[in-house]
């Protein structure tokens, strides 16, 4: 099976950014161990080979190469914790192809939307549609989400994933690119 791990980094609080870091690689790890299983993800398969590259060139070849992990998966883990631009862009490619997308993030009171009342322009208050306020409305209703993984800590998500991968296994999964 072929796994590609979406993630947001832009807004990653910068002290939090190194445990998040450390949470992801300890997924694509753990995953990477299953038997016939290749795992792919940014900050692994782009991110790095980005920085060697021209400055004028890299929006261009993040957005194709992100793009071709997508589309090369036979599932996204798409790490929803923070607000990305990226991923959302990612989900919708993997809905294009009907490629199956567990959607997980860390169910942390601080990573919550607050609630918001708006005007609108006829002058009728109305609620700001968050939902539970961890992940966007428009991002859970895609089609091809099949699970949704709230977790608590590194070990919860790990546990959430694994079960979750095992079921979407195809029998008779050959490894193949």
């Amino acid at each position: 099976m072929k796994i590609y791990i979406a993630c947001g980094l832009t807004h990653v609080p910068r002290d939090e950014f190194q445990a998040y870091v450390s949470f992801l690689e300890l997924l694509v790890d753990g995953l990477a161990n299953l038997e016939k299983t290749k795992v792919k993800y940014a900050l692994r398969d782009s991110d790095p080979q980005l920085a060697h590259k021209p400055y004028a060139d890299r929006a261009r070849l993040c957005y194709t190469w992100d793009k071709q992990m997508v589309e090369w998966a036979d599932v996204v883990i798409a790490e929803a914790s923070y607000p990305s631009t990226g991923l959302g862009i990612e989900l919708q490619v993997a809905c294009n192809r009907e490629i199956p997308v567990l959607l997980v993030f860390k169910q942390k009171e601080s990573h919550r939307a607050k609630p918001v009342k708006y005007q609108t322009t006829i002058n009728s208050t109305c609620d700001l549609q968050l939902g539970d306020g961890f992940v966007s409305l428009m991002a859970l209703g895609l089609p091809n989400i099949f699970k949704v993984l709230p977790y608590i800590d590194s070990d919860d998500a790990l546990s959430q994933v694994n079960s979750a991968i095992q079921t979407l296994r195809l029998p008779n999964n050959t490894e193949h690119d």
